[in-house]
This record gives C-alpha cells, sequence and structure tokens, in this order.
C-alpha cells in the first residue's frame, strides 16, 4: 500500500563556506537600503512546510557571470532583503541545501520585488560502511528537494509491528544500497535520492517492492506498508528444521556405528542395503537381499494396496500411487546424512518393477562431496551422480559413491543445481521427481528461476508441516508435493495472499512464497 504526498521543498548537503568575493549583505526591513538604477531591492522570504517562517539561515546568491556571492541572513520574520544587480542570473544557497532556488532579478530601475522559497532542514546523518548507506533520521524530519521522506512499516500477517527487521533498499541506476532496521513500532525511517528507481528487500526476499521517484521541485513524503512472516520467525523455522534434521541424523550414524553387531545386523540383511556394501558385503549377495525382500512387499501390496502407507514408508507410497501417471521418470534424490534411512525404498522400489518398460534415470546430490560451506558456490556446489542405466548393480554403485563422498553436515542442500542436471536428461514424456527431506531446506533456491519443467516432489520426514522452499518449488514449475498419504496437485492455481490448509497446517501465499501460519 503507498500513499504519495507532494508539496514544495528542496535538498540537504554539506555547508557552503564564505568565498573572499562575498559580498555581505546583512540587510532587513525597516532600515534595508532602496533599489537603485542599477540593483533591485530583493526581499528573499523562507518558510518551512507549514508555512511558518525560517529564522537565522544563511542565505548565498551566487552570480557564475559575475563570479561574485551576496551573504545574508534571515530575520525573525525568516527575511532577508539584498540588493543585487538587475537583469542577473542567480542561484540560493543554503548551509546545507545548495541550489535551494533558481531565479533572475527584475531588469529594471528602482524595483523592489519579493521571492518565497522553501526549505526543510537537514535532521538527518549518513554514514558509508562496505558501500552500504545508513541514516539516522529524526521523525521531524521533512521532505527536500533532493530528497524524498519515506516511512515504511513492517508488520505480520495479523497486524503486530516486526522490530528489528532488516531492510535493503537498491537504487538503480547508481547502484547504492540504503539499510535501515525497524523500531519497536515497526517503522523505518529514510531520506531517499530522488531520480532513481528503487527496490525493497530483505534477508530472504528479494525485491518484496520497487517504486520510482522522480527528479522534480516538489517534495515527496512516501508511506509503505509491508506484511511478511518476518526474519525472526524464517530464522526460527530454519533452526527447527536443523535441529530435527540433526537429531536425526546422529541417531543414524549413532546406531551404525555402535560396536560389531551393527556389521552382523547389517550383512544378515536387518539394516539397510547401502550399509551392507559399505560393512563389506557381496554385492551379489545385497542384489540377493534386495530381490528377497521385494517378493515379499510384492505379495504385501498385492494383498493391501494401501501397504505402503500403512507401514509408513513414504517413498513408495507417493511412487507407488503415481504409478500410471510417472511411468518413465527422472528421479533426484538427496543422498545426506538424514536421507539414509530412506535409501532402501528407492532401491525397492526399483526392484519391484510395477510398471512394465519402465524407464528411469536417476541422480544422486550430496551438497558437494563434502566441501567445506565457503566454496560451495551456486549452482556449482557439485556432489553429483549420475546413473542412466535399469540395472541394479550400477544403481548400487552409484548411490554407494554418493553417499561415501559426502554426507552433507549442514541442512541446506543444493536440489536445484541437481534438479538442473535432471532437465538435461529429461526426455519428451519423462516426469522430473525430486525426493528430499522435508527437513532440509534449498541452499540454492535463487536458481528456481531457471528451472522450467514440473517437479514432483516426494517428501520425507513430513511430521510438523511441509517446508515452505519445496511448496515455492513446486508452486513455480506448475508441481506437486507428494507425502505418505497425501498428492498435493493444485498448488500452481493459487493466488497471491490466498491462504490454504495442506495437512493440519495453514500455508499463505505470499509473492511466490509461502508462508506456514501460526496456529
Amino acid at each position: 500500500m503507498k500513499t504519495l504526498f507532494l508539496a514544495a521543498i528542496l535538498l540537504a548537503c554539506l555547508p557552503l563556506p564564505a568565498q573572499p568575493d562575498t559580498i555581505r549583505q546583512n540587510h532587513h526591513h525597516p532600515n534595508a537600503p532602496a533599489a537603485t538604477e542599477t540593483h533591485v531591492q530583493l526581499t528573499i522570504q523562507v518558510l518551512d512546510l507549514q508555512n511558518r517562517s525560517v529564522p537565522g539561515l544563511d542565505l548565498w546568491a551566487v552570480n557564475k557571470k559575475q563570479d561574485k556571492v551576496w551573504h545574508g541572513q534571515t530575520d525573525g520574520r525568516g527575511e532577508a532583503v539584498f540588493l543585487l544587480p538587475r537583469g542577473q542570473a542567480f542561484t540560493l544557497n543554503t548551509a546545507d541545501e545548495p541550489g535551494i532556488k533558481d531565479f533572475r532579478t527584475v531588469d529594471a530601475r528602482f524595483v523592489r520585488s519579493r521571492l518565497g522559497v522553501g526549505y526543510s532542514p537537514k535532521e538527518y546523518a549518513e554514514e558509508i560502511r562496505n558501500d552500504t548507506v545508513f541514516q539516522q533520521v529524526a521523525e521531524s524530519q521533512m521532505p527536500t528537494r533532493s530528497r524524498v521522506l519515506l516511512w515504511l512499516t513492517v508488520e505480520g500477517f495479523d497486524g503486530q509491528p516486526h522490530e528489528g527487521e532488516q531492510l535493503y533498499f537498491r537504487l538503480r541506476k547508481s547502484g547504492r544500497v540504503f539499510a535501515a532496521g525497524t523500531d519497536a513500532d515497526g517503522r523505518a525511517i529514510l531520506m531517499l535520492p530522488k531520480g532513481d528507481s528503487i527496490t525493497i528487500s530483505t534477508l530472504f526476499e528479494p525485491e518484496v517492492a520497487s517504486f520510482f521517484l522522480p527528479n522534480d521541485d516538489r517534495a515527496g513524503k512516501v508511506r509503505l506498508r509491508y506484511t511478511t512472516i518476518g526474519t525472526k520467525a524464517i530464522l526460527a523455522r530454519r533452526a527447527e528444521r536443523a535441529r530435527q534434521a540433526a537429531i536425526r541424523d546422529s541417531l543414524y550414524r549413532l546406531e551404525r556405528l555402535r560396536d560389531s553387531l551393527a556389521a552382523e545386523r547389517a550383512l544378515a540383511g536387518e539394516e539397510n542395503f547401502l550399509h551392507m556394501l559399505s560393512f563389506g558385503a557381496d554385492p551379489e549377495r545385497v542384489k540377493e537381499k534386495i530381490a528377497a525382500r521385494a517378493a515379499k512387499d510384492r505379495l504385501l501390496v498385492e494383498a493391501d494396496e494401501r501397504y505402503f502407507e500403512k507401514t509408513g514408508q513414504e517413498i513408495e507410497a507417493a511412487l507407488y500411487r503415481k504409478r500410471a501417471e510417472w511411468s518413465n521418470k527422472v528421479i533426484v534424490t538427496d543422498i545426506t546424512g538424514s536421507m539414509y534411512p530412506y535409501m532402501d525404498q528407492i532401491l525397492l522400489w526399483h526392484a519391484l518393477a510395477f510398471v512394465p518398460g519402465e524407464q528411469n534415470r536417476y541422480i544422486f546430490f550430496n551438497d558437494g562431496d563434502g566441501k567445506p560451506e565457503a566454496e560451495k558456490k551456486l549452482g556449482a556446489t557439485g556432489g553429483i551422480y549420475i546413473n542412466e542405466e535399469m540395472n541394479m548393480g550400477r544403481l548400487l554403485e552409484t548411490m554407494n559413491r554418493a553417499m561415501s563422498a559426502g554426507s552433507g553436515g549442514v541442512t541446506p542442500e543444493n536440489d536445484l543445481e541437481a534438479l538442473l542436471e535432471g532437465v538435461r536428461l529429461m526426455g519428451e514424456i519423462d516426469e522430473l521427481v525430486l525426493i528430499a527431506d522435508n527437513y532440509s531446506d534449498v541452499r540454492d533456491i535463487e536458481l528456481l528461476t531457471q528451472l522450467h519443467a514440473p517437479v514432483r516432489i516426494v517428501l520425507a520426514g513430513v511430521d510438523h508441516g511441509i517446508n515452505e522452499d519445496y511448496l515455492a518449488i513446486a508452486y513455480a514449475t506448475g508441481g506437486s508435493i507428494h507425502t505418505l498419504e497425501e498428492d498435493i496437485e493444485t498448488l500452481s492455481h493459487l493466488a497471491d495472499g490466498e491462504v490454504v490448509n495442506i495437512g493440519d497446517y495453514r500455508y499463505r501465499v505470499n509473492r511466490g512464497q509461502f508462508i506456514q501460519l501460526a496456529e
């Protein structure tokens, strides 16, 4: 919501020191000198935006042609009287606002004239740190000739103010960035230069609004109201997802590494198949174990089509429900630590071969092969492993290499980088399927604008609502979300601002993003 108020006013700058050729004329009525044949008596009256006089203000009338400056100061009525050469062009400066007015004196003898000037004092300070401008603006500050006064209020969806929200205002032409933080009332005040297009961003929401400030002599005041979940809430939710993923990852690693019994259980087929390989099992024996387990599962599914759902096998449940629609797939899978418990389901699905003639290609990503966080570059993090053969041996080998090369380390993963690689492998009738950890955020969500294929997202670990990053991917690509029991396939039809119920949780669509609302 924007409200633009325009009135007459001017700009702020550094004090202008008197020059050696300055002519001092501190004249006031009724004792001011009269006009002459060669000089005009000019009364300049200075008023603020409330039409109140501005006393004690230094004025400089600059004549560039004669290279002279006339100096005076306003009295209690905001007036200063000058005796200036007739028929000449002048620029009027104040201490903190040069170029406040351009005027020309009357070209006639014995003339008295008046000139009204609008003025707004500078009540803000600026500091530049690392190419970013930080301001301290008084609430009494008024707009000026060169700067627009911006009042921005940031609030939540229930109307509560967001304190401490960091905002960034980028000027497109100059490239300058102005930063501001909201106060306890959710307000931020800035003085922004005219004549540029400006975009507003937060730490997690780029370019949430944009507007243009025309470069004219009118004073401008802009009021904006921005509604958001808030940075604090976003960080809290990310921290909770990271905590849940870390707990699950730690428990799984502990179980895997616990004494020699772990190896015995793995080799007996009681642990997952990839761990059997890591404990030294013969690949052929592992394939036999997978085939035997698949045979049992096939009989159980024939007896009860909801077998996978009832036994909590999210990946197989979703793939089984959509088997007729997704006959040929490029399956992109997160194979970082928290996803290890789900790898059996991918192998078993491949072994079950429910769809005759099914052709699948597999991509596994581990967020950079254990690369340090500082070395992970957007779109080039790496740790992506591809298998294009419908062959259990090659599939096991590819998964084992991907798992051994890197286990992630932190929860954000390079999902988009892997999905874009998946698009390269797709044929005309293929579906692009992402199997991901619901607790892991998407590291490279900025790449979403490059993805132009519907993504079918199968999520593991949907215990506390769906991660908003995956909703955004499905929404932007015209894709869908699939959990243990739900297929959510109409996300792209939602309008901005619409609220939707997904499972036990409510979400608001907000500029292409999804916000999980508080209960």
